[in-house]
């Protein structure tokens, strides 16, 4: 499995008091409310990136796990006028293909509508820009209450068969915010809520992929998204695991998945740490669906607090040199 660069990710919303237990995702966001000095006293161990405290207990996992092997995407023109159709695109909608994707921009409505579809994984976003994106407003927008939230994106999804039976409703969070600031003072505007559905592997959460519907003003959806890969369902074989102890020492090193971008952080706080199923970024092929360790973790930055995940894969490379 690769490491890559972590450019853009999910929002990850802190849940709980103190101790916080964390779903999959990529992306980072500043939770207010939790001071650095209300975390608990516990013994650090400095890593590469920061303190490292660990504040829970490590999961009890097999020996072994399954390695799936991916099908390929389907990208054919049948499949991207299918999707250009269920998002409702003018048949005259212009197309720009690329060497990881096609795009798609329908300028026929006001505001305007994009469709990306990505050839290394078959993923797909599409979003309405100018309402999905930040953008300056002094009205705060109409948005639904997260359980009219939820009930708005699965009707749209499954209305769009676009909801397997496999993936579960995980959250809803705050998407896009806006903030104004005056001389006197400082306005923060919630754009969009963000609705997330999982997908689990023999029980096991997928990591880093999902299904996600943003909903906006008077409850109109502006954004869906899947970046969730098919795969065989039998198993290529089973390989042995990292034990959690070694993931963490991998953790403290910075041999993980993901490299974050950032850091100085006066504490990273460890708040779960869950065995999961590994998918690539969108753009990036794969072929092998492999087990990793996720360590969902509260930072530290003066008086700020911060959701990120860590993740380290949970697989020895000697244990998978033979798969091709």
């Amino acid at each position: 499995m690769k490491k890559n660069v972590l450019i853009i990710g999910f929002a990850v919303i802190i849940l709980g008091i103190i101790v916080v237990m964390v779903g999959l995702t990529s992306q980072q966001q500043v939770t207010e409310g939790i001071s650095v000095s209300d975390l608990p006293s516990i013994p650090e161990t400095t890593g590469a990136s920061g303190p490292y405290v660990l504040a829970t207990t490590y999961p009890v996992v097999n020996d072994t796990y399954p390695v799936y092997k991916t099908i390929p995407p389907d990208f054919t023109d049948e499949r991207v006028n299918r999707l250009r159709n269920l998002f409702g695109f003018s048949p005259n909608a212009q197309a720009g293909t690329s060497n990881e994707d096609v795009q798609v921009a329908d300028g026929s409505k006001n505001p305007g509508s994009h469709l990306t579809i990505y050839k290394n994984s078959g993923a797909f976003m599409y979003n309405i820009p100018e309402k999905y994106f930040p953008y300056s407003t002094d009205v705060q927008p109409d948005l639904p209450s997260d359980e009219e939230a939820r009930a708005i994106a699965t009707k749209y999804l499954l209305e769009r068969d676009l909801l397997p039976d496999d993936v579960q409703f995980k959250e809803v969070s705050i998407g896009s915010k806006y903030g104004h600031k005056t001389q006197d003072s400082y306005v923060l505007y919630n754009l969009t809520k963000r609705v997330r559905f999982v997908k689990e592997i023999q029980g096991i959460p997928v990591c880093n992929a999902g299904i996600a519907v943003s909903i906006g003003d008077k409850g109109e959806v502006v954004m869906a998204t899947s970046s969730l890969r098919e795969f065989y369902p039998e198993p290529v074989r089973f390989v042995k695991v990292l034990t959690p102890e070694q993931a963490y020492q991998r953790l403290l090193s910075n041999d993980l998945m993901i490299m974050p971008l950032g850091g100085g952080y006066d504490e990273i706080l460890i708040t779960n740490v869950t065995l999961g199923y590994w998918m690539e970024i969108q753009t990036y092929p794969q072929k092998y669906i492999m087990p990793v360790y996720a360590f969902s973790c509260v930072t530290g930055r003066g008086d700020e607090t911060e959701q990120v995940m860590r993740y380290v894969s949970a697989v020895d490379p000697s244990e998978v040199q033979d798969l091709s």
